[in-house]
């Protein structure tokens, strides 16, 4: 009788280790499901917003109107903002009512940043191409300029042709600097 309850003692004492040494491995494997969880974290991806002036078909004003470009957009590649968006403005299609202010063949050949004024050299398609009255040169220039100078990192554009300044483009003096111009919108 004697070796039947050690017998039944040594079961007890080996089905319990077992039982316990399962729980500990359950909640090992639990703990380790537990462990948090590494999240890459993305970088955001910034908008940037921009503005291109388009001229009406029937009425002497500029229209605005606003865009936007993820910072890491191809077409932003070696470029500034401001490379870009004067290129926008002379790829832009003409749609309902709006025309591109810029003349057709004209070329963006290079910007220069010093401080706040930005100088835009363009090519002599650019000056050639301005052949209507006073006012239609205003508004061109004033498309190139203002698409610029609302950007609140620049206060002023030096327009420029075939890298020379020019004193005058249809009789629209451009021998100085020209801020952001107002008084050329529609009232809305």
């Amino acid at each position: 009788m004697k070796k039947k309850m050690i017998l039944c003692l040594c079961t007890v004492v080996v089905a319990t280790s077992l039982f316990s040494g399962c729980g500990k491995k359950e909640e090992v494997a639990n703990n380790e499901v537990k462990k948090p969880e590494v999240t890459e974290q993305k970088e955001e991806v910034k908008d940037i917003d921009y503005v291109l002036y388009f001229r009406h078909k029937e009425m002497p004003f500029l229209f605005d109107e606003a865009y936007t470009v993820k910072e890491n957009d191809p077409r932003l590649k070696g470029k500034s903002i401001e490379e870009f968006i004067i290129q926008e403005l002379i790829n832009v299609k003409p749609f309902a009512e709006y025309l591109n202010p810029m003349p057709e063949g004209a070329k963006l050949l290079s910007i220069e940043k010093e401080n706040r004024v930005v100088k835009v050299n363009l090519s002599k398609e650019f000056q050639a191409g301005l052949k209507g009255t006073k006012e239609d040169t205003t508004l061109t220039l004033a498309a190139v300029v203002n698409a610029i100078t609302i950007l609140p990192e620049n206060d002023k554009v030096i327009i420029l042709i075939e890298g020379k300044p020019v004193s005058n483009i249809n009789k629209v003096d451009t021998s100085k600097a020209f801020e952001y111009f107002d008084g050329l919108y529609a009232d809305k």
